[in-house]
């Protein structure tokens, strides 16, 4: 893949009228929260940040990958999230252009802000652009996602924008994901895992292993986005720069888990992690169709039950096995056309 070349100058787009905003959030939240602090000149600034910070475990952070890749998109997320450092906001800006394959780099411009169901693209925390240095691991992961997203956008009948974000639900990838969608997921995720965990400790694990790698404050400051020229990252990490005193051998690369995934002659990333077993009746049908298709019990060519037969099997309305049919056959592995038997695709 060609490097992405420097994108035009972002439009930065603001609320329509910040004072109202501010004033109707001011009002939804309690007093007893608002952890703003006046100063001289009346305006406010953010208290400093608790210097508490509880990161995952190496241990957690690969059950966290296995369960993000059995998505692949969000896997992707996540993964970046845990190497960068970058904040949910920058992460959900990112561009395609943003990502620079040849001198490896990721370059932070924006963030995307979210109040309620509104959201729109803004400046970063500190009003600063920062470039972030990639893995060699990671430069090839974005490299096979990348791939992954086109041959989606193909299937769409689309092609990627030439302004496509990295992380969309769309096909084009012409929309950014929401960042209290990325919370909300997350947590969910985690509470499966049986933890109470939110992604901004994504964040403090990349900020952590970096210092216990032996990488200095400054350079993890720079890329956490950090104002202070490190004090900020001294104080919420105190604890990790005195552990770091030992210079742990290694880069941040080797402490990290693997992904669950593997990537084919083509380039093409496919994880690895086994899908849940739906309990819905159709999810099932479905599931053990495409096991008899991928063992070869049904080699290419040759014909499905039928919906009736599948029905009487299953023990299921017909409906219920025309859905299961159908699944297979959004996902390209059968051929069925009204009035003739479904036929598994060669």
């Amino acid at each position: 893949m060609q490097a992405a070349r420097l994108p035009p100058a972002v439009r930065i787009r603001e609320p329509s009228n910040p004072l109202v905003s501010e004033r109707s959030a001011a009002t939804r939240r309690p007093l007893a929260l608002d952890r703003r602090q006046p100063t001289r000149t009346g305006h406010t600034t953010p208290k400093a940040p608790t210097a508490n910070p509880q990161p995952p475990t190496p241990e957690q952070a690969a059950q966290i990958l296995n369960a993000a890749f059995d998505d692949m998109s969000w896997g992707m997320l996540v993964w970046v999230a845990m190497t960068t450092g970058t904040r949910r906001g920058e992460i959900c800006a990112l561009r395609w252009d943003n990502v620079d394959f040849v001198n490896r780099t990721l370059s932070i411009k924006t963030s995307i802000a979210q109040d309620g169901a509104r959201t729109w693209e803004k400046d970063t925390k500190t009003h600063q652009q920062r470039r972030i240095a990639l893995d060699e691991q990671s430069a090839a992961l974005l490299d096979s996602y990348r791939t992954w997203c086109d041959a989606r956008a193909a299937e769409a009948g689309t092609t990627l924008r030439r302004d496509a974000r990295v992380f969309s639900d769309t096909p084009d990838h012409g929309t950014w994901v929401k960042p209290d969608t990325v919370t909300q997921r997350y947590r969910r995720m985690c509470a499966k895992l049986g933890w109470d965990m939110n992604i901004h400790q994504l964040r403090h694990f990349s900020a952590t292993e970096l210092i216990s790698a032996g990488v200095d404050v400054r350079t993890v400051a720079g890329r956490l986005g950090h104002g202070g020229g490190g004090a900020t990252t001294l104080r919420v990490y105190s604890a990790w720069v005195a552990e770091a005193d030992q210079r742990a051998a290694g880069s941040v690369a080797t402490r990290m888990p693997h992904p669950p995934i593997t990537i084919d002659a083509t380039g093409v990333p496919a994880s690895t992690v086994e899908p849940e077993v739906s309990t819905s009746p159709y999810k099932r049908i479905a599931a053990d169709l495409r096991g008899a298709i991928n063992c070869g019990a049904y080699p290419p060519g040759s014909q499905l039950p039928t919906v009736a037969e599948l029905a009487k099997r299953y023990d299921v309305a017909p409906s219920t096995a025309h859905r299961a049919i159908a699944e297979l056959e959004a996902s390209h592995l059968v051929a069925a056309s009204q009035g003739s038997r479904t036929v598994v695709r060669s």
